[in-house]
């Protein structure tokens, strides 16, 4: 099913939360909302599900309008970032409440093919409380999908998990979105994140929805000063590159050693394989990796190999 926003605006008081967003999401498509906290994202996804109530526009689910609607007939499933268990229930209980109107037969049915897919079929009679942060996880996940819904909604689902943990995490979720071809938004503040898992992005800042496309056109070529800083590119005078305004310059697009430009070294920060290194240039601040660590205070000379002008 496809998920469309037309002109969709929230308040909390005088906070005007999201101001405004278009935004249409494809049947099947796994979709990143990506943003800072605060910048609107959950309350998106919050009002899609039906758990806020939106000021203005419009929310359409298969082309039918559903903000008018409660949640439980909009046909959607929701993983908060909290896991949102029941800690006095065990896990098959938590698997069940979701589909507690069907019969135990059919309830039984799915409640052990998600479980056994997921990887929690022998976790089924213990409680919340016994689960590491990963089981906890896919419990969470396995009590959506038990619903087969047509769009699933995941809000940081994986901000509870151990580092270690995360990678496998973000490619079950995707496995699963893919195999079972769901509907998916999921919102996150981690860009690395949102680029492994999204087919396209949308990056929500200050309320509103400032660019919509594929992660690497968005990495490449941001709109506008904010989503370039968001995604790490270093924003200079264009005056650099004899460009007019400012441009954008990511750190693997900068070549320390020969070339036409100047800086002075300001950090280094070790980055794996290679060096963070931070430059000073006529006033700007400029990053650049280098596979070879300089000297702080070392002037260094540098190429540009590629840049996005971002206007002014």
């Amino acid at each position: 099913m496809s998920v469309e926003l037309r002109q969709v605006s929230k308040r909390y008081g005088k906070v005007q939360a999201v101001k405004g967003v278009n935004l249409k999401v494809e049947k099947g498509e796994f979709f990143v909302l990506l943003g800072t906290s605060g910048s609107g994202k959950t309350t998106i996804l919050r009002s899609i599900a039906g758990l806020e109530r939106i000021d203005e526009g419009e929310i359409l689910i298969d082309n039918e309008r559903v903000h008018h609607l409660p949640p439980g007939r909009r046909n959607v499933a929701m993983v908060f970032q909290n896991f949102a268990l029941y800690p006095h229930k065990t896990v098959y209980e938590n698997l069940s409440q979701p589909i507690e109107n069907l019969d135990k037969g059919e309830r039984d049915e799915r409640i052990n093919e998600i479980s056994k897919r997921l990887d929690i079929h022998h976790l089924l009679e213990r409680y919340p409380a016994e689960l590491s942060g990963g089981q906890q996880q896919r419990v969470a996940l396995a009590r959506a999908l038990v619903k087969r819904p047509k769009v699933f909604l995941m809000d940081e689902p994986l901000s509870n998990i151990d580092v270690p943990k995360r990678v496998a995490a973000r490619d079950l979720i995707k496995e699963i979105q893919r195999e079972e071809s769901i509907t998916t938004i999921y919102v996150t503040h981690d860009q690395t994140e949102a680029m492994a898992l999204a087919d396209r992005i949308g990056v929500m800042l200050n309320g509103e929805l400032r660019q919509v496309g594929h992660p690497e056109d968005i990495y490449l070529n941001p709109n506008c000063v904010d989503v370039a800083t968001f995604f790490g590119m270093s924003v200079v005078d264009g005056g650099l590159v004899k460009e007019s305004g400012k441009v954008g310059v990511l750190p693997e697009h900068v070549d320390l050693g020969k070339g036409p430009y100047k800086g002075v070294v300001r950090n280094v920060e070790f980055a794996g394989n290679s060096y963070m290194v931070h430059l000073s240039v006529n006033g700007d601040k400029l990053r650049a990796l280098s596979k070879v660590r300089p000297r702080i205070g070392e002037e260094v000379e540098f190429a540009i190999t590629r840049y996005k002008v971002l206007g002014s």
